[in-house]
């Protein structure tokens, strides 16, 4: 299998020109990947900022109930997601008539004024939760606008590479703020050791808001907008300054302009309107929204970003010593960075989305189960528990869960909604799956810690498996290969019944045509849209 899978990878990656892999398209995908760092750093350094003896001074928390604090610590943490589903509402419109570049700069700029709201505080809880909202709305708006950028730029056959580099982003940056509140908790001692952390998380959006002026706007868009020299000349440029004459650009460029051309009625100020009706009109736009939708649900159900979130209570009801709490959520948040590393450059072109993403979930699956029985019969109270061998086999089920999260849910669910939407919709279906993958994770993580504190910890555990095994049988059927497959080419695959999407042939030329029925409904409603823009 793997020889195979190499070869047709050498064999994709044979057809692309020395002038497309230049540095530019892995500087524009490096520094759109900043934008997956804006929501790595949120969630992730926040959980041990708040295990931090200093920060519970400051903010009063010693002196309450564990039942409060876990209150607090939800509120807390779940904040976020409410800014950030904000964030992304705002993001489609100005990013669908503004461009994909604008709302990456505001969403930079807003995340660091909520940034600074949290670091410069003096134990005001309200503060605290007004900072953690508005950086939130910024990390929510690049949420939107890094995977459309990054599908957007990236040539077919390095699309799944470059896309993962915004699930890099988002693992590099846990692992960072792991390893930053790791140090700032053994070398400071007062305020700092939290305000730290705090400022730190900066770094990134002030990466995004210096590079701005250096990198080029999305063709497609510049296409949907009707500059087509413009975007001519972009995809020029990020292609290493082929033109028409040469073969690979002319195809691509005319490639793009007929997709766009097709769907050049569709006037983006009405995009949500336009997407509404085609949801209803046509079966394929319907099945790829349900699709998006479906994904986004198993990614938050398999536990991933609860196990972000929460590592550190987690580790303590597994038996971890309190010290040693912060040394291993940065050990995690490390192996969960190498992993989508190694995926992205090493595994996504070679092997393909859809068997690493099953591979990835049958470890989860594998993991949790463990997790969930460790925890269901431990009675983790002595000092000898905490270094029992079924003790140290769950801590290495949670180093091991990472790995799987890695290849598996954690990059799929942003490939997923960028890279099989059609790019007249795009912007909105995105909008959609990632507003409700905040509302649905928001009601997880806020209720993570009061359900661990009212339930027995093993119980969130046992929900996450049994989601994790509906997301396999799921994904066996239904989940596509998009492995070099065009953007405007995915779309027809969903013209199959649900139960044959998954072993459509990987070709590229394969595309699959409506029946007559289907045709004639999509072209009355085509029409419709047309006679309508014309008024």
């Amino acid at each position: 299998m793997g020889a195979a899978g190499g070869g047709l990878s050498n064999q994709a990656l044979s057809k692309v020109p020395a002038e497309v892999k230049k540095p530019i398209i892995w500087l524009c995908a490096i520094w759109a990947s900043y934008c997956g760092a804006l929501h790595g750093f949120n969630t992730s350094n926040i959980a041990g900022v708040m295990g931090m003896s200093t920060f519970r001074q400051e903010f009063g928390w010693d002196h309450l109930s564990s039942g409060t604090v876990a209150n607090y610590r939800g509120w807390v943490t779940s904040s976020l997601l409410l800014g950030q589903t904000a964030g992304i509402l705002l993001a489609g419109p100005i990013m669908e008539t503004r461009g994909r570049k604008v709302i990456i700069l505001m969403a930079a700029v807003t995340y660091t004024i909520g940034s600074l709201l949290m670091a410069v505080n003096f134990g005001s809880l309200a503060e605290l939760l007004d900072g953690r909202v508005v950086s939130g709305l910024g990390s929510g708006m690049a949420y939107s606008a890094g995977p459309c950028y990054l599908s957007e730029i990236a040539p077919a056959e390095l699309r799944g590479m470059l896309s993962t580099f915004y699930n890099a982003g988002i693992m590099s940056s846990i692992a960072g703020a792991y390893w930053i509140n790791f140090a700032s908790s053994q070398i400071l001692t007062d305020k700092f050791q939290w305000v730290v952390p705090m400022v730190l998380q900066m770094i990134p959006s002030t990466v995004l808001i210096l590079g701005y002026p250096f990198v080029p706007e999305s063709p497609r868009f510049l296409a949907m907008r009707g500059q087509l020299e413009a975007a001519h000349q972009t995809l020029s440029r990020i292609r290493g300054g082929l033109d028409d004459s040469h073969e690979y650009f002319a195809n691509e460029w005319s490639d793009l302009s007929r997709h766009i051309q097709s769907q050049a009625e569709e006037n983006i100020f009405r995009a949500s309107v336009i997407l509404l009706k085609r949801v209803w009109t046509e079966k394929p736009v319907r099945k790829i929204l349900i699709f998006v939708l479906i994904i986004q649900t198993f990614f938050i159900m398999s536990g991933g970003n609860s196990i972000t979130y929460y590592s550190p209570n987690i580790l303590k009801s597994v038996g971890f010593d309190s010290e040693k709490v912060l040394l291993f959520t940065a050990v995690y948040g490390l192996i969960k960075f190498l992993s989508v590393f190694i995926y992205a450059i090493f595994l996504t072109e070679r092997f393909g989305r859809r068997p690493l993403l099953l591979i990835g979930a049958t470890i989860n699956l594998i993991c949790l189960i463990y997790l969930s029985a460790y925890l269901g019969k431990a009675n983790i109270t002595t000092a000898s528990e905490h270094a029992s061998p079924a003790a140290v086999v769950a801590v290495v089920s949670l180093c091991v869960f990472a790995v799987g999260y890695g290849i598996g849910w954690g990059p799929s669910f942003s490939l997923a909604a960028s890279e099989i939407c059609p790019t007249a919709i795009r912007g909105p279906v995105v909008t959609l799956a990632f507003v409700y993958q905040n509302l649905l994770s928001f009601g997880i993580t806020r209720g993570f810690p009061n359900m661990t504190e009212a339930m027995h910890p093993y119980g969130p555990f046992a929900l996450f498996s049994a989601c994790t095994f509906c997301g396999i049988i799921w994904v066996f059927f239904s989940f596509p290969e998009c492995r070099g497959r065009s953007m405007e080419s995915t779309e027809t695959l969903f013209i199959l019944p649900w139960y044959k999407i998954g072993f459509a042939p990987v070709e590229d030329q394969f595309v699959y045509t409506l029946p007559d029925d289907e045709k004639e409904r999509t072209h009355e409603h085509k029409e419709d849209i047309a006679s309508k823009s014309d008024v």
